[in-house]
C-alpha cells in the first residue's frame, strides 16, 4: 500500500520531549516569494512522505528580517509546526535532497494539488487584507475569463528563461477566445512590469477588457530583480508581498490561464489553482508540461 494512503497515520505525537529532539526544519530564503512557497509545500511532502512533521524556522525571508511569512498569512495546520528559535543540534533541510527525491512524483496529482491548497489557505487577517485590496481596485463584481502571468526582470537577465514576446500572449489569448466563443473578454494580467502591461493594452484586441493590479513606480519600471526587492524599506515590501498575495487569489479563481511553467509563479498558479484542474485551460508559453520543480 502507497504510504500516501494515509497521511496522518504514524505522525509523532506533540511532545515536550519531541521538541526537543528536532533533527531538521525548514527556513524561507531571501529568494522569490512563490520560490519559498514551492519550497515549502515540497518540504511538507517530503516530511509526510517520511511520516514526520514539518518544522519552520520563519523567517529571515525575503519580506522582512523578523516578519514570519508562513505562519501571518496561512491558517493553521497539524502537521506544521512553527519555531521560536533554531533547536540544537538540528540542521537545516537540504532541499537539494528533495529535488532529488524522485519517490514524490508518484503521489497522484489531484491529491497534490488538495494537499496544496489545503497548506495555503490564508487566515482571515490575510483574506481582509485581499479582501480590503479587491474592492479598493473595484475588482470585486469582476468575473475575470483569462488570466496571464507576464514575467520579466532578474528571471531573464540570468538566463533562467527566455524573454517571450507580448505577441505570444496575444496570440495564446486569442486562441483561448476562439475556444470559449466569447466576444468580449475580461483579462487580469499578473507581471513584475509595468511598461510590459502597457505594451500589452496597446496591442490588445478592441474586445478585451484589460486589468491589473499592479501601478507605475520605479520598481515596476524594468521588472522584478529579488536584489533590488531586497533593498526596499520593509514598509513597502510589505504592501507588495499583500499586493502579490491578491494577485495569486485572483488568478487561483480565473477558469483560464497563460504563463509559463519555468517559472515558479507559474507552478505554483497551476497548483493551487480553484477554477482549474488540467492542463486543457492553461497554455505556458515556455515549458509545455507542469513539473514539480
Amino acid at each position: 500500500m502507497s504510504s500516501w494512503s494515509n497521511p496522518t497515520r504514524g505522525f509523532p505525537v506533540k511532545t515536550k520531549q519531541t521538541m526537543l529532539s528536532i533533527s531538521q526544519y525548514f527556513q524561507p530564503t531571501d529568494g522569490g516569494i512563490c520560490s519559498n512557497f514551492n519550497q515549502l509545500f515540497y518540504s511538507y511532502l517530503y516530511c509526510e512522505k517520511n511520516v514526520e512533521l514539518l518544522y519552520v524556522y520563519d523567517k529571515p525571508n525575503c519580506v522582512s528580517d523578523n516578519f514570519p511569512m508562513f505562519q501571518s498569512i496561512l491558517n493553521e495546520n497539524s502537521l506544521i509546526k512553527y519555531l521560536k528559535e533554531i533547536p540544537k543540534d538540528s540542521k537545516r533541510i537540504d532541499y537539494k535532497t528533495i529535488v532529488n527525491n524522485h519517490s514524490l512524483s508518484a503521489m497522484p496529482f489531484s491529491r497534490m494539488k488538495k494537499t496544496a491548497q489545503s497548506i495555503f489557505s490564508f487566515n482571515s487577517s490575510t483574506q481582509e487584507k485581499i479582501t480590503a485590496l479587491i474592492r479598493e481596485k473595484g475588482f470585486e463584481r469582476t468575473r475575470f475569463d483569462i488570466g496571464i502571468h507576464i514575467r520579466s526582470g532578474d528571471k531573464i537577465t540570468t538566463g533562467e528563461m527566455k524573454e517571450i514576446q507580448i505577441t505570444e500572449y496575444i496570440r495564446a489569448i486569442s486562441t483561448i477566445q476562439r475556444k470559449i466563443n466569447k466576444k468580449e473578454l475580461n483579462i487580469f494580467v499578473m507581471t513584475d512590469n509595468y511598461s510590459l502591461y502597457e505594451e500589452f493594452v496597446a496591442r490588445g484586441d478592441p474586445s478585451w477588457s484589460i486589468t491589473t493590479l499592479e501601478e507605475p513606480s520605479a520598481y515596476t519600471n524594468s521588472g522584478h530583480t529579488q536584489f533590488a526587492f531586497n533593498l526596499l524599506s520593509q514598509e513597502k515590501r510589505l504592501t507588495l508581498f499583500y499586493q502579490f498575495l491578491t494577485e495569486l487569489h485572483i488568478m487561483q479563481r480565473i477558469p483560464n490561464l497563460v504563463l509559463t511553467f519555468s517559472s515558479n509563479v507559474g507552478r505554483f498558479l497551476y497548483l493551487t489553482s480553484y477554477a482549474i484542474q488540467d492542463e486543457d485551460n492553461v497554455i505556458s508559453l515556455d515549458v509545455p508540461k507542469w513539473s514539480m520543480f
